[in-house]
């Protein structure tokens, strides 16, 4: 029998960029960096995340903003992971020279897989299917029924394996006009299923761009939650708010689900360390919002140098 599933929130924090990167020789710092991933490996899995790019490669917001950042955060980063993003790093006003660029820069970042947002679907789904064959990185989507190229081309699901750890990962959108949409929820949890159960994975990942509230029935990350058995860890995406700190959700059967979403334009990144015991048993999570670039500061000092002293809070 297996054991419950429970997963006890170990540290919360948002972390301006520098404050926790070691700083050696390059070749140094990649032979540490080899030696924490093979250890980190056996017993957690680390989970990069980013959301609401827009298309933004270099800086934004004074010094702060954009892929190039993360990246340099990333190679800083302690130990390797898998890196995800929950939709709309694309900017759909761009041109098709520019969302090549950026489509560019996440296959040298080696990004695992991407959920497909509204901005991504702003220019149709040929348009889509046209950037999708340069990506290297699945596009991913449950609850969408799309045409052409593009339906060959968005898997519902994907399955990484991460050390000794199989990790499932799937995606959800709301409705976009023009493009028949199944019920979210219903989506996720069916292909959550699948992956925990059928396909025997550690851990399940659900990229959501429902948003993290909306009213009346219309699904959000909140919902999707607690209506969820299967889901272990929401990214999350579309969103007008700054979630302050990753939280921790109860799903239907009373089991802990993190949901973790980040400022868009590529303010800030993610970084969710799933820990597990001897049987692959979760028993730990530790979640960072970083802020690329930032010195260490506090998260309210890092947002007002941005001139976001008020951001909208969840």
């Amino acid at each position: 029998m297996n054991k419950p599933r429970r997963i006890f929130l170990s540290q919360i924090s948002v972390m301006a960029g520098a404050a926790t990167l070691c700083k050696p020789m390059a070749s140094a710092a990649a032979i540490t960096k080899h030696i924490n991933t093979l250890h980190s490996v056996r017993n957690a899995v680390t989970v990069y995340h980013t959301n609401d790019i827009r298309g933004n490669i270099d800086t934004v917001y004074k010094t702060k903003g954009g892929l190039n950042l993360i990246n340099a955060e990333l190679q800083k980063q302690e130990t390797s992971g898998l890196l995800l993003d929950a939709g709309n790093f694309i900017n759909g006003a761009h041109s098709p020279y520019l969302q090549k660029q950026l489509i560019a820069v996440m296959n040298k970042m080696g990004y695992h897989a991407a959920a497909v947002g509204s901005q991504e679907l702003a220019q149709g789904q040929d348009h889509l299917a046209t950037l999708a064959a340069i990506m290297k990185f699945p596009l991913l989507n449950c609850n969408y029924e799309f045409t052409g190229n593009l339906k060959r081309v968005v898997k519902p699901y994907t399955i990484i394996t991460s050390g000794r750890f199989r990790v499932g990962i799937t995606a959800v959108g709301n409705q976009v006009s023009g493009l028949k949409y199944n019920d979210a929820i219903a989506s996720a949890n069916k292909f959550a299923g699948l992956l925990k159960n059928d396909e025997k994975c550690d851990l399940v990942i659900c990229l959501s761009h429902l948003g993290y509230m909306a009213e009346g029935d219309a699904p959000d990350n909140q919902k999707l939650a607690a209506q969820s058995e299967n889901i272990d860890l929401i990214i999350g995406s579309n969103n007008d708010k700054l979630m302050l700190n990753p939280m921790i959700l109860a799903n239907k059967l009373k089991h802990e689900v993190v949901l973790s979403q980040t400022a868009w334009d590529g303010l800030m990144m993610g970084r969710t360390v799933i820990n597990f015991d001897s049987d692959k048993q979760k028993y730990g999570v530790v979640p960072r919002h970083i802020i690329p670039g930032a010195p260490p500061k506090s998260f309210a000092a890092s947002f007002a140098d941005l001139g976001l002293a008020k951001p909208k809070l969840v």
